[in-house]
Parts: structure tokens; C-alpha cells; sequence
């Protein structure tokens, strides 16, 4: 395995096909949260993802195997106090690939309803950075609680969690504001 700093792989020795090639490239590093993959998609990061990949040739000419994992943490927005939270995240993934060469860049190709996914690509050198962002965002939950006990905020948009002695000026409504619709006659 190489260690990288950016996501991009090359596969010239899986397509020669010579006898002595490998029968696999693979890869590790770090992607840096500044990068324009995670900007792309809005994603916000606290600190590197750390990624891991594998490409397998799967026994034909073109098609090959991808496999890797993909983990780090982003920062979301507390739902109810609206402060960062570091989230945890990994995920794994395993695609077949195919070699196209009129392809330009790492694409998932369209496929019918008895097909799986693929990946194709189209030039040795492949970078799987957006891929890998991606595949992160996909597993990020929806929301974010800082804590538990998260008292959110204030009318004026004060987080109580900080300045909790402004909690008595967040009272409930005293009446539902479905209330007036008690008697709407439908």
C-alpha cells in the first residue's frame, strides 16, 4: 500500500495484462479537509477523512474490483442549540469497475433494474477523492445533538447552554397555535 495525500491511484500496471503484472494496486492516506471534493458537496470537516483502497483485477481484461473504507469526522450543526459537533463517521464500500476509455473521469454508470452499480473508468490515473467524499456524506446522519441535555436557544437566539440563567425568558406557549382552528367547520 501507498500512503497519499490525495485520492488518486494509478492502475497502468493492472491494464497491461503483461504476465507478470500485479493482480492488484492499492492505496492509503489522507484527504485534507480543504480539498474542493469536500467543498464541493458542503461538507465540513473535523480534520483529514482517512481513506483506504484496494483495485483487484476480477478476472477479464477490463473489469476489476474496488474496495476500501473511508472515516473521519464532520462537523453539523447541535439541532437545538445550533453549536458544531465533531460526528464520527466510516464507511466501506465494494464496487466492480470497468475500463472504458473513452471515459474521462470516475463516473458510477447507469445500469438496469438486474445490473449492480459500477464504477467506470476511462485513463490509468484515477482520482477516487470525489468518490470517497461522497461516499462519507452518504453516511452522515441527518442531524446532530451536541448533548442530551442540550437546552437550545433563547427567544433572542442565545445558546442556554452557555448562558443558562437566561433559560427562564424561553417559556412554552401557554396555548396551541392550532388553538384557533378549533372551530373551523370543514
Amino acid at each position: 500500500m501507498v500512503s497519499r495525500r490525495d485520492a488518486t491511484l494509478n492502475l497502468a500496471m493492472l491494464l497491461n495484462h503483461a504476465p507478470n503484472s500485479p493482480d492488484e494496486v492499492g492505496g492509503e492516506g489522507l484527504l485534507d479537509p480543504d480539498g474542493t471534493h469536500l467543498s464541493e458537496i458542503g461538507l465540513r470537516l473535523n480534520g483529514p477523512l482517512a481513506w483506504r483502497l484496494t483495485i483487484r483485477n476480477a478476472g477479464g481484461d477490463d473489469d476489476f474490483l474496488a474496495e476500501g473504507e473511508v472515516a473521519g469526522a464532520a462537523l453539523l450543526e447541535c439541532r437545538r442549540c445550533l453549536a458544531d459537533v465533531p460526528i464520527p463517521v466510516a464507511s466501506s464500500f465494494l464496487y466492480p469497475m470497468t475500463y472504458q476509455p473513452a471515459t474521462e473521469r470516475l463516473t458510477l454508470a447507469e445500469t438496469s433494474e438486474d445490473e449492480e452499480e459500477r464504477l467506470l473508468f476511462g485513463h490509468p490515473e484515477v482520482d477516487f477523492g470525489p468518490m470517497l467524499a461522497q461516499l462519507f456524506a452518504i453516511d452522515l446522519p441527518l442531524t446532530a445533538l451536541c448533548k442530551n441535555s442540550c437546552k437550545g436557544l433563547s427567544l433572542d437566539g442565545v445558546n442556554l447552554n452557555e448562558y443558562p440563567e437566561l433559560e427562564g425568558e424561553r417559556s412554552p406557549p401557554t396555548t396551541s397555535p392550532f388553538a384557533t382552528l378549533k372551530d373551523l367547520d370543514l
